[in-house]
């Protein structure tokens, strides 16, 4: 007998309160009553019609069978009668109880999850865009976002444009340049790029990238990342491509990596999808590091993850479309704790998250478009309902 079969529960409950339900179907009463009494959450598992029907059932055969009692005998053949009576009723009542309780908070859940829902999206916030800054070797700062399509500078002999599609490009003239280039994303911001020696970069929301305006001249190509990006190398074996970040040099001849090395991330973490990849780590701060420094250095294959804490690097097989489901435009999220949840979101959408009795290393899973509004993202992440958000402003407030 299934839960949501209403006639045939109402029936046993009728024969229960008539004394004529067998064992086994005693048990499946009791094992329903069980269900009820897990609490308001079992519930979810019958509609609110289903309860109510339960409910009247329920309340019709206590009253009837009350009635009964009383007319069937007087004096101490009724008092009999309605003692051995009794225990039946009482059960039933106890499980018309839990039912009543199951409807009210069924009712009052939904009808919360509406009003949080509709709070939500009164203080909606948009999602990121291509956003990001480019800054000349002379310091001059370039908006990327308001710069028309075409060429937008001219540097040290390199041509800087920018195409319709969103992207700078470099095209090199000289033979040599020591003159460095910086682009940078703001909260709420991404930018793809195309360095100097054709290689692709996509750089993820609150990240910076610097690097020469030309590889010409020099016996590596060297460029240096904070917070995050995609990379699409192009092969030049004479020339290998090193990406330093917060305690990591990534070496490359030719491959498609991503690399997660966001100052405010207790992990840094290099994933690799196609060729081949040597991270090691290193010591000393992004700027001054002496790359000939190495310890634990390791070589990643395709699939594989490395995870940087502190001096350790640790390797996991891992699902590298993952690892770049930014750059497809999604979040995913596998078993990961809120609080990482949450920094993601703060970037993307430049909010500030603030933690109100909540355990903020809870995991989640799932996905959602990285181009929904907010309330979208955070309504997902309250299906669990172990957890609750409240917009203001540019402030999420996180509770339980």
């Amino acid at each position: 007998m299934q839960v949501s079969d209403q006639n045939t529960f109402l029936k046993l409950i009728e024969k229960y309160l008539k004394g004529d339900a067998s064992a086994e179907e005693v048990e499946v009463l009791e094992s329903y009553y069980e269900l009820f009494n897990e609490g308001p959450n079992a519930s979810d598992r019958l509609s609110v019609s289903d309860l109510q029907k339960i409910e009247a059932g329920l309340k019709s055969g206590i009253e009837s069978k009350i009635q009964s009692s009383e007319n069937a005998a007087t004096g101490s053949i009724r008092k009999r009668i309605t003692q051995q009576l009794w225990p039946r009723i009482a059960a039933a009542a106890a499980v018309l109880l839990v039912v009543g309780l199951s409807i009210f908070f069924y009712t009052s859940r939904h009808l919360e999850g509406s009003a949080a829902t509709r709070d939500l999206s009164a203080n909606d916030i948009k999602p990121g865009s291509n956003k990001a800054y480019l800054i000349l070797s002379n310091g001059k700062r370039l908006s990327l976002t308001d710069a028309a399509n075409g060429a937008i500078a001219k540097e040290a002999g390199v041509d800087i444009t920018k195409t319709a599609d969103g992207q700078v490009i470099y095209e090199s003239r000289t033979s040599y340049s020591d003159a460095l280039n910086t682009i940078e994303t703001p909260r709420g911001g991404q930018y793809q790029i195309r360095l100097p020696d054709g290689s692709k970069v996509w750089l993820n929301a609150a990240s910076k990238l610097i690097y020469p305006v030309t590889f010409i001249g020099r016996g590596q190509r060297e460029v240096t990342l904070s917070g995050e990006a995609y990379f699409e190398i192009t092969k030049d074996k004479q020339h290998p491509f090193k990406v330093k970040s917060a305690g990591q040099v990534v070496e490359v001849l030719g491959t498609h990596f991503n690399i997660n090395s966001y100052a405010d991330e207790p992990v840094a973490k290099t994933t690799l999808l196609e060729g081949s990849v040597a991270v090691r780590h290193v010591e000393g701060s992004v700027a001054t590091r002496d790359l000939s420094s190495r310890r634990d250095d390791v070589v990643l294959k395709p699939g594989q993850q490395a995870s940087l804490t502190g001096t350790a690097i640790k390797v996991t097989e891992v699902n590298p479309d993952d690892a770049i489901a930014w750059k497809n435009g999604e979040f995913v999220f596998n078993d990961e704790s809120l609080q990482n949840i949450m920094r993601k979101i703060a970037r993307w959408y430049d909010v500030d998250i603030i933690y109100k009795d909540v355990n903020p290393n809870k995991p989640f899973g799932g996905s959602v478009s990285r181009f929904e509004n907010i309330s979208k993202v955070l309504e997902k992440l309250e299906l669990t309902g172990s957890v609750h958000f409240k917009i203001e402003g540019k402030t999420i407030y996180v509770t339980k």
